[in-house]
């Protein structure tokens, strides 16, 4: 073999894996931190809690009516595009979807309990919260860029537990927007190295990921050429 293609080979090796060394660092680590960190509860969900229909006290034909009343007269209409019947912190709600209003709940006596109160939203997140510590706080924060991220207001559950808690409820519907940990950032972070998510440009990221595993490849290739070369 020419002595000049065996130093090219030897020269591709060295500083192409020298290029791609802290990569592979990343995805080796990145991978333990995430198989070493069990957050495989934050995606179960609690049993379900079947309707107490003894407890309903209004009909669809009546939530429809008790709309109607609360609509100022003169204004456009108010038209009802999906309601639903379900059990939040104990009690039978209507979950309401209609064409100029928020999603929004209303309890058996008619009222609208949207925006939710602190006091339900912390029963709601007891419900979702699948530990046995107390809850700490509840706040409503006009946005979240911490371990959920949202631009709209969101009601912060946080649980006294060892791994830090947080369960994030929509102040409008009740439902639940995602369960967290303490840690979930920094597994956030390492999601996004193993994925090498470095940019907000998704097909930037993708053709890092097929150059870096190229040259990965490479260097292995050139790897084991040298060893079976000098054996």
């Amino acid at each position: 073999m020419p002595k000049v293609f065996k130093q090219i080979i030897h020269g591709f090796h060295r500083y192409a894996g020298l290029i791609i060394c802290l990569q592979i660092m990343l995805w080796s680590l990145s991978g333990f931190l995430m198989a070493f960190w069990s957050f495989g509860d934050l995606y179960q969900d609690p049993p379900p809690v079947p309707l107490a229909f003894e407890r309903v006290a209004l009909s669809p034909q009546q939530v429809v009516h008790a709309l109607k009343q609360l609509k100022p007269s003169g204004t456009e209409k108010d038209a009802v595009l999906d309601l639903k019947l379900l059990m939040l912190a104990g009690q039978p709600f209507y979950r309401i979807q209609s064409t100029q209003a928020p999603v929004r709940l209303m309890d058996q006596q008619g009222h609208i309990r949207s925006p939710l109160d602190p006091a339900l939203a912390a029963a709601i997140a007891r419900e979702q919260y699948l530990g046995k510590a107390p809850l700490g706080t509840i706040d409503l924060l006009p946005t979240s860029s911490g371990n959920y991220v949202s631009s709209m207001p969101v009601f912060k559950a946080s649980f006294q537990d060892t791994q830090g808690t947080e369960i994030y409820i929509d102040p409008q519907s009740g439902a639940l927007l995602a369960r967290r940990k303490a840690l979930w950032r920094w597994y956030n972070r390492m999601w996004e190295f193993h994925l090498m998510k470095y940019s907000a440009n998704s097909s930037l990221n993708k053709y890092l990921l097929l150059f870096s595993a190229v040259i990965s490849f490479l260097v292995s290739l050139t790897g084991l050429f040298k060893f079976f070369r000098s054996a």
